[in-house]
């Protein structure tokens, strides 16, 4: 590049020499003398640009000459691993054939022997899955490695291999009926829900449960290399630990009564997700809470009324042996205001025990209004939470659709539980009602007997002396 700028420039120069040839008027000699130089320049930068043209076609030469035998040497390279590969493949070809050789004249030899041990194979492989998910499999482990092996096995089994099978399935049957403690891993148990070794009592092969605190456990199986033993994320109800405890605190020879479980944990997992009776109650909302607190008033005032009447109905009852008058009782005192007016005439006095009783009947018959109203207004609350819970049901299908159920629980959860507490509110409060409502009646009753026997002793005594 160099070089053709040379070139370039003095072919500028030669050109503004010409041209002051032309510009101006020079003696002939200096002219020749200039176009001399010029064509020397020329001739020495054409010299230069043609050696190294030269020196560039030799490069490229060398550089080709390079390629060629590079390419020479990865040819034989690619012919040599050719050959390999060509003796390699007629190895595996005769290696094939050989033991396509041996597989025909092992299966003539084995005969019967070889559908037994594709039998084996058949019943191994369906039994292994059932020993593997079984709980007795964490107490007597490695019969399915053991299974697995022969099933895999190339060359014909032993008679011991054989016997593999019939041995598991043989324990697996006694373990059904055991009743055993083993150590074993088992995840969830730890302070932070790790993996620790504990004590695990199991019932055959169905219900096993940790010896430390009663925890039911489950063998888990989807999505796992290898089935691991897990504690239930929800235990049952307490009869189920308390039935289980009992197991594993029993002597040996007792018998005890266990709960079992057939699916191996599945059915204690859905007992343990039951609500409990206080998240049952909670699901009523508010409208279960004005229940409940409805409920404990009636229940305060029905009972304080039965106890009140009931003590009532005893010293009248004893007021009316001894016709005692007083004010310690309705009685005493309707017993009082015949002996104020006991000189009146009858219809007088008559007049004053009517009046006295309608004082005390308000006394006898308080809060049982109340009883009664809370009795009824309690199903209506639980009609008022049913709506509500059923509003919010039709909110969720409209906002999710009803492809999955768990979207409308709590709504459905809310309308039976609120009816549910209101018919649970309403029917003791009506029987204590009830029940309030006839001891008042009785008192009232022996008032009325009694003010009745005083009127009728006063006009026998007004006619026997008239």
């Amino acid at each position: 590049m160099k070089k053709v700028t040379k070139s370039l420039k003095a072919l500028g120069a030669a050109a503004v020499l010409a041209g002051s040839t032309f510009a101006f008027s020079a003696p002939a000699v200096a002219q020749n003398v200039s176009l001399s130089e010029i064509l020397r320049l020329v001739e020495a930068d054409s010299n230069e640009l043609s050696a190294e043209d030269r020196e560039r076609v030799a490069q490229f030469q060398r550089e080709r000459d390079e390629q060629v035998a590079a390419m020479e040497g990865a040819r034989a390279e690619l012919r040599a691993a050719e050959a390999v590969g060509a003796r390699l493949g007629a190895e595996f070809d005769a290696n094939e054939a050989e033991l396509s050789a041996l597989s025909a004249e092992l299966e003539e030899q084995a005969g019967d022997f070889g559908e037994l041990l594709g039998q084996f194979r058949t019943a191994a492989g369906e039994t292994m899955p059932i020993i593997d998910s079984s709980i007795a499999n964490f107490n007597y482990p490695g019969r399915t490695e053991q299974l697995s092996t022969v099933a895999q096995a190339r060359t014909l089994p032993t008679r011991a291999d054989l016997d593999s099978l019939p041995k598991a399935m043989l324990r697996e049957m006694i373990a059904q009926s055991e009743v055993k403690a083993f150590m074993t891993d088992v995840s969830g148990v730890g302070a932070d829900g790790e993996v620790a070794e504990v004590e695990v009592m199991r019932v055959g092969v169905f219900t096993a449960a940790t010896t430390d605190g009663a925890r039911f456990i489950e063998t888990i199986t989807d999505n796992t290399d290898e089935p691991y033993l897990r504690v239930l994320k929800a235990q049952p109800a307490g009869k189920f630990r308390s039935a289980m405890t009992s197991l594993i605190r029993a002597d040996e020879g007792q018998t005890i009564t266990v709960p079992f479980d057939p699916s191996k944990g599945d059915l204690f997992a859905i007992e343990g997700e039951k609500p409990t009776l206080q998240q049952r109650i909670g699901q009523g909302g508010a409208v279960g809470a004005v229940i409940l607190f409805l409920l404990a008033i009636g229940l305060v005032f029905a009972l304080f009324k039965i106890v009140t009447l009931f003590l009532m109905g005893g010293a009248m009852r004893s007021t009316a042996k001894t016709k005692q008058a007083g004010d310690g009782n309705p009685l005493a005192r309707v017993f009082e205001a015949y002996e104020t007016n006991r000189n009146a005439d009858l219809e007088t006095l008559e007049l004053k025990l009517d009046e006295q009783i309608l004082r005390e009947s308000p006394k006898i018959e308080r809060f049982n209004d109340v009883v009664k109203v809370l009795a009824a207004v309690a199903p209506l609350l639980g009609l008022l939470g049913t709506v509500i819970g059923m509003i919010i049901t039709f909110t969720a299908i409209t906002n999710f659709g009803a492809g999955d159920p768990k979207l409308m629980a709590g709504g459905i959860s809310t309308a039976l539980m609120t009816t549910v507490l209101g018919l649970v509110a309403a029917i003791p409060l009506l029987l204590l009602h009830a029940v309030a409502a006839s001891m008042a009646r009785g008192n009232q009753q022996v008032l009325d007997e009694q003010a009745a026997g005083l009127v009728a002793e006063r006009a026998e005594r007004s006619g026997a002396s008239a």
